[in-house]
């Protein structure tokens, strides 16, 4: 037999976090029904997400007959059982996503802060399932995409995905991310979102479920004028990374509920520089338009009581600076709602950390590399976007493990998974031998010497 390499550092990650919170099986283990190589073939399907993230049609042809050995694959696996279980991952999302909760609540990693956030994948192709054209987070207004949705504990650890068609708008999202998140929050808990999840309805059934919420109001001039009146009468002072706020708290008119008004001069500052800046090249493209109407000849003639009257095209010199129309006057200010009644201090604190539902978007897009999609398949679809999901919990479950490793998300750990091989070696008239290689420094800071159970210990008694 030939010698052969295979990456290591996925098959690693999935059997350290099998063997401390037993996940796969917990969520796999009772769904394969006949398959038997079900198990075997979602592993392979979660370490193509760590490792190339290639397509399934790639998969095959990339893996070896060792690679199956240790990821449970105890008979040849072909590409169409691959796509079917795929599917079938999809078909039983539900029941899959229901039982992820269970093992997070089992080991007690559902943190009682939570953030909700929404993003979006485009398809390559025009006739998948799912796919609509709709406001695209990824910059590609030209392609149909699918809509999804996580919530996330500020300890990094999600515990709710959501998948709806690509035109849904977040605030109709929100409704089916709260029907699956209130079956896993305690009474009690935090749920922060963003302006565009912030509706009464949405409000009121976080509230009727014993639940807090922490979001932004909608920036609508006429409303946050209103609001801001008065400001400078009745504010207090607070530093918050570095960094000075203003602030005033009220009640809302929106029973139980409290405003949260901030002012920053940094952020101030930063707008009037941007709507500057945008002004300035509207101002830009107006100078061309001048320069036709001084082309332009023509003379339109009224009818009046004296007369025909002729109107001559002429250019008049403003004598004083044109007003920037992007400048409302509520720069630097913003206001958020919540119904904890808290010291705004704290307030802003927490809603700070909702860049831990940004990071695990992009562990998601970039570390599992879900864009773009290439299944067509309703169920291939929601398959694919549950096992990036999963796969991203994985790495984040091992990265909260090890407080002193410098790897902080997925991409970048991802790099260094790819060095971490095993090599098998077939000698002639000899045994087996397996050799684990590029165990560095930053690897063993994260899975500290789990790799070396996969090599020989002992090599020189083999021969």
């Amino acid at each position: 037999m030939k010698n052969v390499t295979l990456p290591l550092g996925s098959i690693s990650i999935i059997d350290k976090i099998e063997m401390e919170y037993g996940l796969v099986s917990g969520i796999f283990g009772k769904t394969g029904g006949r398959t038997r190589n079900f198990v075997g073939a979602v592993k392979l399907l979660l370490c193509n997400r760590m490792d190339n993230a290639v397509s399934v049609h790639q998969i095959l042809p990339m893996s070896s007959e060792e690679r199956f050995g240790l990821l449970g694959i105890k008979e040849g696996i072909s590409e169409r059982s691959l796509y079917r279980d795929l599917q079938k991952v999809g078909r039983e999302f539900p029941i899959l996503l229901e039982r992820y909760q269970n093992v997070v609540k089992k080991y007690g990693l559902v943190d009682e802060i939570q953030i909700s956030d929404f993003s979006s994948s485009y398809f390559e192709g025009k006739n998948a399932e799912f796919a609509a054209h709709g406001y695209s987070r990824d910059h590609r207004p030209d392609k149909k995409q699918v809509t999804w949705g996580i919530s996330t504990g500020i300890n990094g650890i999600p515990t709710a995905l959501t998948i709806q068609r690509g035109n849904v708008q977040d605030k109709t999202h929100m409704r089916e991310m709260l029907r699956v998140c209130i079956k896993i929050l305690d009474k009690g808990s935090l749920l922060m979102f963003d302006c565009g999840a912030n509706t009464p309805k949405v409000k009121d059934t976080i509230v009727g479920n014993g639940l807090h919420y922490l979001t932004l109001k909608p920036k609508k001039v006429g409303t946050y004028r209103n609001l801001i009146k008065g400001f400078d009468n009745e504010c207090g002072k607070f530093d918050c990374n570095g960094v000075e706020y203003l602030y005033t708290k009220k009640p809302s008119k929106h029973p139980g509920e409290f405003l949260y008004i901030y002012f920053s001069k940094k952020l101030c500052e930063d707008q009037l520089r941007k709507k500057d800046s945008k002004f300035s090249k509207r101002m830009a493209k107006g100078d061309e338009l001048v320069k036709k109407a001084k082309r332009h000849k023509a003379v339109q003639m009224f009818p009046s009581k004296e007369g025909w009257v002729g109107l001559y095209p002429e250019i008049q010199h403003s004598l004083v600076d044109i007003r920037n129309p992007y400048i409302t006057g509520i720069e630097g200010f913003f206001i958020l709602e919540s119904s904890l009644d808290a010291e705004p201090q704290k307030i802003l604190e927490l809603y700070k950390q909702r860049d831990v539902a940004e990071k695990f978007i992009r562990g998601m897009k970039e570390g599992g590399e879900l864009r773009p999609i290439r299944h067509w398949n309703k169920w291939a679809i929601i398959g694919a976007l549950f096992i990036c999901f999963l796969a991203t919990a994985m790495i984040n479950l091992t990265l909260n493990s090890c407080k002193d490793s410098d790897i902080k998300n997925f991409k970048l750990l991802k790099k260094y998974l790819g060095n971490l091989t095993l090599t098998v070696i077939y000698p002639q008239n000899a045994f087996r031998i397996r050799v684990v290689s590029n165990i560095s420094q930053p690897i063993r800071a994260v899975l500290g010497d789990f790799p070396l159970r996969y090599g020989d210990k002992n090599l020189n008694l083999r021969w």
